[in-house]
């Protein structure tokens, strides 16, 4: 079992330099890309990989609970296979994430520098070329998994796939293995049938940077995300910890959640449960402490959420000591300030207020996320299929009001897309900066601004990888990044063409003014070192 690059890495122990490689890769130096966003995957001297990303250790769980042997199982990076992989080799499984390039923030980031090809899209490339010729010879079969699965339908003879499964893995994907094992029929598309709770194998590979999933599924039935086609379960908590342990014993530098919305964790559907949320902290916060842990972060959080327990935000606040100078960033979505369009995509979301309340509860929400040093990243959505002037308008005006009440955190837009397995995938369509309304256009830029503002005060605070060196080369490249992009943004609001006319013809794949730019921070820290010491006491 393996991935790509661009999913099969640590990300230097910052989770958020993944988003990077959403860009389109002539906009990302290879010594950027390999060095500082994807460094290879630690391995033992036989190939086995000492951390996955925690989907492919599931799987491994899985099939080791079906009967499997740990000698006839092994997760493997991408640049280990040709070592790996041999005349004994049965079945190469490849999890995706985002093979073509076409995930929301992907094409949104894409579409900005006017096309070209994401890093995800070339690392899957790369990987899958690889996996092809290894294929002809040795004759495995190929089965490819994960959350990306829905942009290569279709594409299974293109990159020789034998079976693309999608779906929950625990139960299915063992029976699909011995079916193929044994030389039986398989079907090319599979889908696995959801898993109880209960029967989760735990993880025996460590996940890359500690993480654990708490909840699996949606109960809120947005039609633009495929999380919320699974059924909503919350993970005993005697199963977090225990994977939260394992993690930490092994090696993990880090730990957090693997959440729709921290906040559902123990909720009845809709109907949230403070004190299972604080058993959860109440819980896990000891074992994270033991270990150095300083922060015990989580993926998402939802606005409504936040609201009907207040107190539970604090109190995850307060039993980690957050400040300023140690927040969290949560994603959250904001998907539009329009109560129509809340009304027919996403009503669930604002449960259990009203459509009409949505502005409302993202201010009342953004204010207690600040006041527990919460900044969150607020994601919506541009391109809905009967979006109005109106409607953009009002996602401008929510905007505005949360920059006049002084939000800290990031606003940023994301073209909707027809992503695969979910309620909307029928009637979205992939759509360029150019294609947009001036109204889309004009929501997007103010969300863009907004989020530069507040890049400039949090960027010291967000660069906090474990290496040094490293922190202060990212610091300078973002200051550089901030001020790019600011021209950039005054570029598109000008004239949506210059993504095509200028943008789509920058390529500083392999610039040397980057060797430069690193040379000099070095230079420039070394000098303010030594004058530093030189200062009389």
């Amino acid at each position: 079992m393996t991935a790509d690059q661009a999913v099969f890495t640590d990300y230097n122990g910052a989770d958020l330099f993944g988003f990077g490689l959403c860009m389109s890769c002539r906009l990302i130096p290879e010594f950027v890309e390999y060095f500082v966003l994807t460094p290879k995957a630690a391995t033992d001297e036989d190939g086995r990989a000492k951390f996955a990303p925690y989907g492919i250790s599931k799987v491994e769980a899985a099939l080791l609970a079906a009967g499997f042997s740990r000698d006839e199982v092994m997760i493997t990076p991408p640049h280990m296979l040709r070592k790996v992989v041999d005349k004994d080799t049965e079945i190469v499984a490849l999890h995706v994430l985002d093979p073509k390039g076409l995930a929301p923030v992907s094409w949104t980031l894409r579409s900005m520098a006017g096309g070209g090809k994401s890093c995800t899209e070339i690392e899957f490339e790369r990987t899958i070329g690889l996996i092809r010729s290894l294929k002809r010879k040795y004759k495995f079969k190929l089965v490819v998994g994960g959350p990306g699965v829905w942009q290569l339908r279709g594409l299974e003879d293109r990159y020789d796939i034998d079976v693309l499964y999608d779906g929950e893995g625990e139960l299915t994907f063992p029976i699909v293995v011995k079916k193929l094992l044994n030389g039986e029929e398989v079907p090319r598309y599979v889908h696995g049938e959801p898993v109880p709770a209960e029967r989760i194998p735990l993880i025996v590979t460590p996940s890359r940077n500690g993480q654990v999933q708490i909840t699996r599924g949606c109960p809120r039935r947005c039609r633009f995300c495929s999380p919320t086609m699974w059924r909503f379960r919350s993970i005993p908590l005697e199963k977090i910890a225990k994977e939260v342990e394992f993690n930490l014993s092994h090696g993990m530098k880090s730990t957090g959640f693997i959440t729709e919305d921290v906040l559902l964790y123990g909720a009845q559907g809709l109907n949230l449960n403070a004190d299972a949320v604080k058993k959860l902290y109440d819980t896990i916060w000891p074992i994270a402490e033991r270990y150095g842990i300083d922060v015990l972060g989580f993926s998402h959080v939802s606005c409504a959420s936040a609201i009907v327990l207040k107190d539970a935000v604090k109190y995850i606040s307060e039993i980690q000591g957050l400040s300023e100078r140690k927040p969290l960033f949560p994603q959250v979505g904001l998907e539009s300030g329009s109560p129509r369009i809340v009304s027919k995509y996403f009503n669930g979301k604002v449960y259990p207020w009203k459509a009409k309340d949505w502005p409302w509860v993202v201010v009342e929400a953004s204010k207690i996320f600040n006041d527990a040093y919460w900044y969150p990243c607020y994601t919506y959505l541009i391109g809905y299929p009967d979006a109005t002037a109106d409607d953009y308008i009002k996602t401008i005006e929510l905007l505005d009001r949360l920059d006049d009440e002084g939000f800290k955190g990031w606003t940023f837009p994301l073209l909707l897309i027809p992503m695969g397995g979910t309620l909307i995938e029928r009637e979205a369509k992939f759509l360029h900066l150019t294609q947009l309304p001036r109204e889309a256009l004009e929501c997007m830029v103010r969300g863009w601004k907004l989020s530069l503002k507040f890049s400039k005060d949090i960027v010291r605070t967000l660069i906090r990888t474990r290496n040094p060196l490293i922190n202060k080369i990212v610091s300078a490249l973002i200051d550089k990044a901030l001020k790019a992009m600011h021209a950039w943004i005054e570029g598109i609001q000008e004239n949506p063409e210059i993504v095509e006319e200028v943008f789509a013809k920058i390529n500083i794949r392999g610039a040397r003014n980057l060797t430069r730019t690193i040379l000099k921070t070095i230079l420039d820290t070394t000098k303010s070192k030594i004058k530093a010491r030189l200062v009389p006491a």
